[in-house]
């Protein structure tokens, strides 16, 4: 969901008029939370009782920043966090960092150790990195271009070689499909790999072939590459329990591909989201699905953070005598305008937990600002809109800890808590919030 983000320089100013400098040191926050009524039927209720933690800021060696934020994922009970490196390369008179410094937090986001990679993982690459949980360790796959694999342990030092997925193709060939972009989701022995494909040179007029495939941790696959779709852009992939859902663009129109478990292909139709993005997530561990995506406002329809749950047949649910998304909202309650490049969807304890950043006034009388949102989600059998839910707004204190152009937000799920990290270009500060 890409939103747009609002000058560095005035996201400054708007904060400089209700924000305090406090001095250095670490952050604090405060926060505020309510519960929707909701009238769906659900199977599970948000409780109002989510406390977060003062934020702690994260520095590397010498009170260093460890900016760039990029993937995150829980390995055994540490946290791996990738971020940008100190290399850089020159790209279009720019100077630019590849995401390739890994980083070991312990289960409460203290730093324990940082390895920066650098340009040895993939010569020249600055594109994004997938991170995806194997066993004893974790797998960093290109986003794209290219599908490179590389294995580390849960130390995040490297193993062994590096796999090509699919294989590499020469920037002067014009006759071979060359991989674009990537997703990619884990499910049992091995991780679900959605790849555009596309003849090179990338023009306006490029059309991009979809496939779906299967693969160990090893890179060997376990199904044969499906072919769903002969236009796509912008590909996405969740799991639950042998369910695969996919998610793609075919110019304006978005589309999904469901896979429910057991089925011999999977089921491919259109989704109305009036041109946005839509992102897969699943709902509870069972195969249940849904998407979300950031609405456009139109005379129908108010915008904002949008999300349904998806029946077996990939069919949006919508309350009853509804037929179209353009309600489907999720974020009214939110009071700011989302300005995240992307918004973090999680599954916890069968809750979907959001978490956003936007543009707006903390309380009343404040000027607008920088304004955290996580929103706690029940799934059961009504349309997602329907469901109860906790909104919890907090807000960040600290000088010059101001969110840059590119705010990145990730929740990484323990048994007993959960970690809010918050990073963008200047640095990252890590919430503890505790849930039932």
């Amino acid at each position: 969901m890409r939103l747009l983000a609002l000058p560095r320089q005035l996201a400054c100013l708007l904060l400089a008029a209700s924000l305090g400098a406090c001095g250095g040191g670490a952050s604090s926050s405060s926060s505020s939370s309510q519960t929707s009524s909701g009238s769906g039927n659900s199977t599970t209720t948000p409780d109002a009782s989510i406390t977060v933690a003062s934020p702690q800021l994260v520095t590397l060696a010498g009170n260093a920043a460890l900016k760039g934020l990029g993937e995150a994922l829980v390995v055994g009970e540490r946290i791996v966090v990738l971020s940008a490196s100190d290399a850089e390369i020159t790209l279009n008179k720019k100077q630019v960092h590849p995401r390739t410094r890994l980083s070991v937090l312990d289960k409460d986001g203290m730093l324990l150790s940082s390895t920066d990679y650098g340009f040895t993982l993939a010569d020249a690459y600055v594109g994004e990195w997938l991170l995806l949980p194997a066993p004893d360790g974790f797998v960093m796959l290109q986003a794209g271009p290219g599908t490179r694999m590389l294995k580390f342990d849960m130390q995040a030092k490297l193993q062994g070689s590096a796999v090509d997925l699919y294989p590499v193709v020469a920037a002067s060939s014009t006759t071979e499909l060359a991989a674009a972009e990537n997703a990619a989701s884990v499910d049992g022995n091995g991780f679900w790999l959605a790849t555009t494909f596309s003849l090179l040179p990338v023009n306006d007029k490029t059309q991009y072939l979809l496939k779906l495939c299967k693969y160990d941790f090893s890179g060997r696959q376990l199904t044969p590459p499906f072919e769903i779709a002969l236009s796509a852009v912008r590909p996405r992939v969740a799991t639950s329990s042998g369910t695969v859902l996919t998610t793609w663009l075919d110019g304006s129109t978005a589309m999904l591909a469901i896979w429910p478990k057991g089925l011999g292909a999977p089921i491919i139709h259109s989704l109305g989201t009036g041109g946005a993005e839509p992102m897969p997530v699943a709902l509870d561990n069972n195969g249940k699905m849904g998407a979300i995506w950031n609405g456009k406002a139109t005379f129908t329809s108010p915008g904002g953070v949008m999300g349904v749950a998806l029946d077996k047949n990939g069919v949006a649910v919508l309350p009853t005598g509804r037929t179209e998304l353009g309600l489907e909202v999720l974020s009214t309650q939110w009071a700011a305008s989302g300005r995240a490049p992307f918004i973090d969807a999680r599954l916890y304890k069968n809750n979907l937990l959001l978490a956003d950043v936007g543009v707006g006034t903390y309380a009343s009388g404040d000027a607008q600002g920088d304004v955290l949102v996580l929103a706690d989600y029940a799934s059961g059998t009504a349309a997602l809109s329907e469901q109860k839910a906790t909104i919890k707004r907090l807000r960040l204190y600290g000088g010059a800890l101001v969110m840059g152009n590119y705010p990145v937000l990730r929740q990484l799920m323990f048994s007993d808590h959960s970690l809010l990290l918050v990073g963008d270009e200047y640095h990252l500060e890590v919430f503890r919030i505790t849930r039932p």
